[in-house]
C-alpha cells in the first residue's frame, strides 16, 4: 500500500504532496506555540539582563556603604625609591621626615668552592632545629636540594660549584649562629659535611665568609632607636606602615605626607553613575519604541520595567535627610537630567567631602536605628534585594514564569506533533487503500476489454 500511496501508481496523482498540505493544516498550533516561545523566551532574556545589571548596581553600593570608602587616607613619598608608606583610616594627617640609617638584610653564608663534590658518608644537618639527611654520594645540587625542600627558613643555591646558605627573612633574629659570640648554636652537622663544603671553619666551626644580617633603622621626625628585623616597619607610628626600599642608600632621606583620599570615594561614586545609567539605558531599549524602525522593545508596555525605572529613579532624586547642610545627592554633585541621565560633578562631591565628611558619608550608609533615618545606599540596596531575592524576589518569580510557561508550551507543541502524526499515517492509510481499489478496478477494467477483444476475434472466424 505504501508504495502506491507514495507515488499515486493508480491514480497519477502527487498523493506525498496532497498529504504535506493537509497535515501543514493540522501543524498551524505548533506555529502558534513556537511564535509564543520565540517571544517568551526574548523576555525571559530581558528580565535576565535587567536581573545582571542590577546585581552589579548593588555590587557598587557595597562601596558606598562602608565608612572606609570616606575615610581613606593617602601617604605619598617624596622619595620613593627611600621609602613609601601607606596609611590606614584612622591615620592622622601628618607629615613624617625618614632617615634610613640602614636597612635590613637576611644572611648569607658562603661555602668554598667544590668541583665534583661528592657527599662521603651519611650526615644530618640541622638549621635552627630542622634535621636534613644527607646521603652517601649527594652532590651539591642534591644538598641544595634537600635543604631548600625542608622547609627550614633557610634557602640554598649552587654558584660556580659554590653552595650558598641564604636567610628567606631579613634581620638579626632570622639569622643562624655558630656560637662564636658565645650564643647557643643554631647550625650544625653530625659528620663535619659543613666543614667539608667551607660553610664553618674546620677548626672550631665558626663561620668561614659570613654576609652577616642586619636590622633597619631608621628616625622618624628626629626620633632615633626606631628597628625592625623586615625593611617594613609597623610599630613606630600608630595606623602607618612605612616600607624601606632595600636598596636605599645608608643615611637617605624622604618624607611621608599624609592626607584625607577623596579619591577612593570618588571612584565609588562614579560607578555607581555608570552602573545606573547602564541599569536605565538598558531598561530604556527594551521598553521603548524606535520611530526610525517603528519597531516597540521586547518590554514595551510592561508595568513592572516602568515602575522598576520610576523606584529606582526615585531613590536617587528624593531627599535623604531634613537637616544640614548636604539632605540630598544633588546637594554632592550627582544629578539627573530630563532624559534621566545621571550626572556626577566630582569636584563638588570632593568640597563636600573635605568640608564635611561625616555628613557625606550618611548621605550614602546612614542607618535608621543608629542614625534615625537611612542613606540612599542602604535604601537602594534593600529596594534591590528584594527585587532579587532568590524564589521570593519579584524577578526571579518572573522568570520560573517564563521557565513554566515555555515547558507548558513545549508540552502542547509535543501533543500536537503526535496529533499530526497520528493523522498523517490516518492519510497513508487512506489513500494507499485508495489506490489500491483504483489499481484493482484498472486490472478488472484490462481483464474485460481482454476478454471482449478476445470474444470478438472468435465471432469472425466462425463466420468465415
Amino acid at each position: 500500500m505504501s508504495d502506491l500511496s507514495l507515488g499515486g501508481l493508480a491514480t497519477g496523482m502527487d498523493t506525498e504532496s496532497i498529504i504535506n498540505q493537509l497535515v501543514q493544516l493540522e501543524q498551524r498550533p505548533i506555529y502558534n506555540y513556537q511564535q509564543e516561545i520565540s517571544e517568551l523566551e526574548q523576555t525571559k532574556g530581558a528580565w535576565r539582563d535587567i536581573n545582571s545589571r542590577l546585581d552589579n548596581l548593588e555590587n557598587k553600593l557595597t562601596d558606598l556603604k562602608l565608612s572606609s570608602t570616606y575615610n581613606s587616607r593617602t601617604a605619598s613619598s617624596s622619595n620613593e625609591d627611600v621609602v613609601t608608606a601607606t596609611a590606614a583610616n584612622s591615620a592622622n594627617e601628618a607629615n613624617y621626615d625618614i632617615t634610613v640609617n640602614q636597612v635590613a638584610t637576611a644572611q648569607r653564608l658562603i661555602g668554598a668552592r667544590k668541583t665534583s663534590f661528592s657527599a662521603a658518608a651519611d650526615d644530618v644537618i640541622t638549621l635552627n632545629g630542622t634535621d636534613i639527611n644527607i646521603s652517601t654520594g649527594d652532590s651539591l645540587g642534591d644538598i641544595s636540594s634537600k635543604i631548600n625542600d625542608a622547609d627550614s627558613g633557610y634557602s640554598t643555591s649552587v654558584i660556580n660549584e659554590v653552595l650558598v646558605i641564604e636567610a628567606e627573612k631579613t634581620g638579626v633574629e632570622n639569622a643562624l649562629l655558630d656560637g662564636s659570640d658565645g650564643s647557643t648554636p643554631t647550625v650544625s652537622d653530625n659528620n663535619g659535611i659543613l666543614k667539608e663544603l667551607g660553610i664553618l671553619d674546620t677548626t672550631n666551626g665558626y663561620f668561614t665568609n659570613e654576609k652577616a644580617a642586619t636590622d633597619a633603622k631608621v628616625e622618624i621626625n628626629g626620633i632615633t632607636g626606631i628597628t625592625s628585623s623586615s625593611n617594613e616597619i609597623t610599630e613606630a607610628v600608630d595606623s602607618m606602615t612605612f616600607n624601606i626600599n632595600p636598596e636605599a642608600a645608608a643615611n637617605s632621606t624622604a618624607t611621608i605626607s599624609v592626607a584625607k583620599d577623596a579619591g577612593k570615594a570618588t571612584k565609588a561614586v562614579q560607578a555607581f553613575v555608570d552602573q545606573y545609567n547602564s541599569v536605565m539605558d538598558f531598561m530604556n531599549s527594551k521598553s521603548g519604541y524606535d520611530s526610525e524602525t517603528e519597531e516597540g522593545g521586547i518590554l514595551q508596555g510592561d508595568g513592572t520595567v516602568m515602575r522598576l525605572q520610576m523606584r529606582l529613579r526615585e531613590l536617587v532624586t528624593s531627599k535623604v535627610k531634613d537637616s544640614g547642610a548636604y539632605k540630598t545627592l544633588t546637594s554632592l554633585g550627582i544629578e539627573i537630567d530630563r532624559d534621566g541621565v545621571m550626572s556626577f560633578d566630582s569636584a563638588k562631591f570632593t568640597e563636600a567631602l573635605e568640608n564635611s565628611p561625616e555628613e557625606v558619608m550618611s548621605i550614602f550608609n546612614a542607618e535608621s536605628d543608629s542614625d534615625g533615618y537611612n542613606g540612599m545606599a542602604v535604601r537602594m540596596d534593600s529596594y534591590l534585594n528584594q527585587l532579587m531575592q532568590s524564589n521570593t524576589g519579584l524577578i526571579p518569580r518572573k522568570l520560573d514564569f517564563y521557565d513554566t510557561r515555555i515547558d507548558s508550551l513545549n508540552d502542547d507543541i509535543e501533543d500536537v506533533q503526535r496529533k499530526v502524526e497520528m493523522t498523517r499515517q490516518r492519510y497513508v492509510d487512506q489513500f494507499a487503500a485508495m489506490e489500491e481499489a483504483i489499481s484493482e478496478m484498472q486490472s478488472q477494467q484490462s481483464w474485460m476489454m481482454s476478454q471482449l477483444s478476445s470474444m470478438g476475434g472468435s465471432t469472425v472466424s466462425s463466420m468465415m
